[in-house]
């Protein structure tokens, strides 16, 4: 892509504003082909990128305030787009071709994908091709040897070989696209379709898929929710899968298909899809009663520990000190009930740290700390014990 010529303009016309807003509309779209690309052992894409507004400075009159840069090997976690650049930037000098960029959603200047030759999305691509002369527009599509479709009109999805192409205006500001778009979002992707008893035999063979968090702090359903695959968070639910957990932002399930705009996967997550009877809600028991219990017992034994021991001291009566190990025990019960007494906060910490096989560096911090309250605490109640008595005598 790099090879291909580059067109552009001058300040942004209210064209490519409407084409930079459908393109954000839509971009759910693009991330379920790649969510199912990424399962596919041939590959069927021959591009996926994203175009993204890189900021310049504001204060230099000669440049734009923005470089749109294409963006491929794309990576979306609900809020930041991540992705190798593709072109040498103009303006933007700090930055090189295969950098790897981060950027918020917002921005996201436009999407394509490419199926045999055909270009899926492309809105701002279509906005410029629509300015040009037929002589400029057939030179464009030469330069890049793909197939754009007439200006004016966009596809999302490649629609299924005995149907009509899925035909959006740019501007998506027609009934007719409406209703297209509510089609759109209440088909399922054909691979989603085909691979429902493969999913389900997976989850039967390994359910830990369902309840583990993966090294980014997301579950299955958290990824499937935002790719907007009705057949996969359906499957999940029925096997168990928390819908009220959070990922590592913070977002449930249901959030995260809010903001993605799925509005049958939003449905089935408030119990309000006909179509779906097996659980939704959460089947576990909450942690916190079992927090506050950890708690209360973690206590009572420091109580016995160190209140009883003092006041034995201070009452003249000789007492022995519980080992080390003993105080250890009830530090950790402490600890750990005060970890599933707080709710999902400390999880959400959890997450962003480092992990190594099944722990993460929280809970080795959080270990490590309870060692050396316990040991001190232990030490310390002892050498006052014994300095007591030598006082006393």
């Amino acid at each position: 892509m790099s090879e291909h010529t580059i067109y552009s303009v001058k300040g942004e016309s209210q064209e490519l504003k409407a084409a930079v807003a459908s393109a954000r509309t839509t971009f759910k779209f693009f991330w379920r082909e790649l969510s199912w690309e990424s399962r596919r052992i041939v590959k069927c894409l021959d591009l996926a990128a994203v175009k993204l507004s890189f900021a310049l400075d504001p204060d230099d009159p000669q440049i734009p305030a923005v470089e749109n840069m294409w963006v491929g090997d794309v990576e979306f976690d609900g809020q930041t787009i991540t992705g190798v650049l593709m072109n040498e930037p103009r303006w933007a000098t700090s930055l090189q071709a295969s950098d790897t960029v981060s950027l918020p959603f917002e921005a996201l200047n436009d999407w394509m994908y490419v199926r045999n030759g055909h270009v899926y999305g492309g809105f701002t691509v279509d906005a410029l091709r629509a300015g040009m002369t037929e002589d400029a527009r057939d030179e464009h599509d030469r330069a890049w040897g793909l197939d754009f479709g007439t200006p004016g009109l966009v596809q999302v999805v490649p629609a299924a070989d005995d149907q009509q192409p899925w035909l959006l205006s740019r501007n998506l500001d027609s009934a007719e696209d409406r209703q297209t778009l509510a089609t759109l979002e209440h088909t399922e992707h054909p691979m989603a379709l085909n691979m429902r008893e493969k999913v389900e035999e997976g989850l039967q063979e390994h359910p830990h898929v369902i309840h583990d968090y993966d090294p980014a702090g997301w579950l299955m359903l958290h990824r499937e929710v935002l790719a907007g695959n009705y057949p996969v968070v359906a499957a999940l639910l029925r096997h168990g899968a928390d819908p009220l957990a959070p990922n590592v932002h913070g977002q449930t399930s249901l959030a995260l298909a809010s903001a993605a705009g799925w509005p049958r996967i939003v449905a089935l997550l408030q119990g309000n899809d006909p179509e779906y009877t097996g659980p939704v809600q959460s089947r576990g028991f909450p942690l916190w009663p079992i927090g506050f219990a950890l708690m209360a017992l973690g206590l009572g034994w420091l109580y016995y520990l160190v209140i009883y021991p003092l006041q034995e001291t201070w009452g003249g009566r000789s007492v022995e000190i519980a080992s080390s190990w003993g105080f250890l025990g009830a530090v950790m019960v402490l600890g750990y009930g005060i970890v599933s007494g707080t709710g999902p906060w400390y999880f959400r910490l959890r997450m962003r740290t480092p992990q190594w096989g099944g722990s993460r560096l929280l809970d080795l911090i959080a270990l490590l700390i309870g060692a050396v309250i316990a040991f001190t605490l232990h030490d310390q109640l002892q050498h006052y014990v014994i300095g007591f008595h030598n006082s006393t005598r």
